[in-house]
């Protein structure tokens, strides 16, 4: 999976489906046993996780329910803020952390965690960009992440002359050159389209020099522009790329005619079918800087009306935040878990082609605390995707970047 993540109710990431939230929204008790409400908008492997660990709970606390409601993703802010005004926000429930956090922090919707959190005897096994705060308390926890690194084929690369797989932008840069110098293979697959996919694959670009949305403006931004509009000038990128998602991009990939791919951990279980020798590595750095990419994945919350936070805390503290918790979203659901602990079990410590996500996983960037990131990122994709394509010149894609997040950080409170 990809990026709901980043910011869209896509399916990049998250997958969506459900059905209306259910009456019994709020805690209470059911034959004798608390009952704690957890809405969700899972499907697939993660379900299958969530619904393990629930099991499990339960089997440990006899006098303890918990109620999994189904929501739609892309319904459930909207029901959140309302739970608030009528006091059935649910006990507990995962969010788009993204787009969701300000805008569920300023509805009042989520519990203050600090003092759970300040208690956490584990906290030091989380690096801070899996901690939400807002004016220094605590909201939503990340457990478990997606991200972004680069896939590469082998045998082209073998053909190509290229001996080890670049590490930085201007080595692929090069690698990309010998491989159209050849004739036969194209080079780099990756989004460009122009969503947030397309500007979450850009992002990386610079993240590793310390740019982000809440500083995107100066040269190091001119450059990167400058840098994809060459890439596709000279053939290292098809035109094609402009419209391409991430799963565009992985099927082009897949057909053994790209030596390079830049996708996320999601296709680790897909590039088993590759009918090439196939390698992994972390996004390549930055010029001057480090491989830094954006987390993507579910926060998890208690709503601010619950009747049962300290119940809830423990569920979470319990099956989601523990290195049980970490270690089984990673083998049932194939997500990368962010306990500094947990990147040491044998499933994932043997495994060399998951270990570039993992080491990402550690030092992400943060996003910002904006309710306007996704329109933000929605606007860099969209330039990105004009460079490519040829219908904006790289300093005009900047500009229109440049201008467009400004505007809606301002716009979503002036600051990040």
């Amino acid at each position: 999976m990809g990026l709901r993540a980043a910011a869209v109710a896509t399916a990049v990431l998250f997958a969506i489906s459900g059905c209306s939230i259910s009456s019994n929204a709020a805690s209470g008790s059911d034959g004798g046993k608390t009952t704690l409400t957890f809405w969700e908008y899972y499907s697939g492997t993660q379900l299958t996780w969530l619904k393990n660990q629930v099991a499990k709970f339960e089997k440990a606390n006899k006098d303890v329910k918990i109620n999994l409601v189904q929501v739609v993703g892309s319904q459930q802010d909207q029901k959140l803020l309302a739970s608030v005004a009528t006091g059935t926000t649910p006990d507990l429930f995962i969010n788009n952390i993204v787009v969701d956090n300000p805008t569920l922090v300023s509805g009042g919707v989520m519990k203050d965690l600090t003092p759970y959190w300040d208690k956490f005897a584990d906290k030091d096994q989380y690096p801070a960009g899996a901690v939400w705060k807002t004016d220094g308390k605590v909201y939503n926890l990340m457990s478990y992440t997606n991200l972004l690194g680069m896939f590469y084929n082998k045998d082209i690369l073998d053909a190509s002359g290229i001996t080890e797989p670049p590490t930085t932008l201007d080595e692929l840069q090069a690698d990309l050159a010998k491989v159209k110098a050849g004739g036969k293979y194209e080079g780099l697959a990756q989004s460009g389209a122009p969503t947030v996919e397309g500007a979450w694959l850009f992002a990386p670009q610079l993240l590793g020099q310390g740019v982000n949305y809440c500083n995107f403006k100066g040269p190091k931004v001119d450059a990167a522009f400058s840098r994809v509009a060459g890439w596709s000038k000279d053939g290292y990128i098809p035109l094609a790329t402009a419209t391409w998602d991430q799963n565009a991009a992985w099927q082009q990939f897949m057909t053994g005619k790209f030596a390079f791919g830049l996708n996320g951990n999601w296709q680790l279980g897909n590039v088993k079918e590759a009918s090439f020798k196939y390698g992994t590595t972390q996004f390549p750095a930055s010029p001057g800087g480090k491989s830094q990419v954006y987390p993507g994945g579910e926060g998890f919350a208690i709503g601010s009306k619950s009747k049962n936070p300290d119940l809830a805390w423990k569920f979470l503290e319990q099956m989601v935040l523990s290195k049980q918790g970490n270690q089984s979203v990673y083998e049932e659901a194939g997500s990368i878990p962010v306990r500094a602990d947990v990147a040491d079990i044998p499933a994932i410590k043997n495994d060399q082609f998951v270990q570039p996500f993992v080491t990402a996983a550690h030092d992400t960037a943060s996003w910002p605390n904006n309710k306007n990131t996704a329109d933000m990122q929605t606007s860099l994709g969209k330039a990105v995707s004009a460079v490519i394509s040829g219908q904006k010149t790289a300093e005009q894609g900047a500009q229109s970047a440049i201008d467009s997040i400004s505007s809606g950080i301002q716009k979503g409170g002036g600051s990040c």
